[in-house]
């Protein structure tokens, strides 16, 4: 869920358009359904690596690994293994990484999952990640440790897709049609909810719908008030 280069865009307020039509309801994760703070692993990241780990002042091959890692070509381990290449001195344990990595996950407002069911009442419901193994495995631990929560892919959405299982990352124009041909469903009848805006702008290239979604937001009233939409 790491955003490179340009980070979080949700300044602005959403792209409107007639949402009337709209069947399918695709969602970010992070900064949409999950509340998430990059800055809290740009700091963690730069304390064990004594080193300013920022995706703006990060050389090209390090945004390499981080794209790879968030389209399944890196596994974990080679991940962690190019970031500790990254330390200025003391090398960190993998666990140190880890926490590191995972500091920008906060948690749920967890009226977010009575949201999800009663959207699929009238919709089809479905998740697009730009994400990663690491992130993953925290949030399935988390769902189910603290909400009880085991099945949250096919009990909340119709389909999940995460960027580092389908190969594919945000906003290259792929990953939304991938979507569209695997669903499947129609641009058309399509709305896509993110937090940053050049994901949206993807979207839109692929004949979607879009909203720029501000995290501060509430998602209901945002949902109901903004798009207007029936649930």
């Amino acid at each position: 869920m790491l955003a490179t280069k340009d980070t979080n865009c949700a300044s602005q307020n959403g792209i409107m358009s007639n949402f009337s039509k709209v069947k399918n309801i695709v969602f970010d994760f992070g900064g949409v359904l999950l509340n998430i703070d990059y800055d809290r692993t740009y700091k963690a990241l730069s304390k064990i690596l004594q080193v300013d780990f920022h995706p703006d002042n990060l050389p090209e091959n390090v945004l390499k690994i981080l794209n790879e890692f968030e389209t399944g070509v890196a596994n974990k381990e080679t991940f962690i293994w190019n970031i500790q290449r990254l330390a200025n001195k003391d090398v960190p344990q993998g666990k140190e990484i880890i926490d590191a990595w995972n500091a920008m996950l906060i948690g749920w407002d967890t009226s977010i999952f009575d949201i999800l069911l009663a959207l699929r009442k009238k919709y089809k419901v479905y998740l697009l990640s730009n994400t990663n193994e690491i992130h993953l495995e925290w949030v399935n631990s988390d769902l189910e440790k603290n909400h009880d929560i085991s099945d949250f892919d096919v009990r909340f959405f119709d389909k999940t897709f995460y960027s580092h299982l389908i190969g594919f990352r945000k906003p290259n124009v792929a990953v939304y049609n991938y979507v569209t041909h695997d669903a499947p469903i129609k641009p058309k009848e399509t709305i896509f909810i993110d937090d940053i805006l050049r994901n949206i702008q993807g979207a839109q290239s692929a004949g979607w719908k879009g909203y720029h979604h501000h995290p501060a937001d509430d998602l209901g009233i945002v949902l109901r008030e903004k798009l207007k939409l029936n649930f």
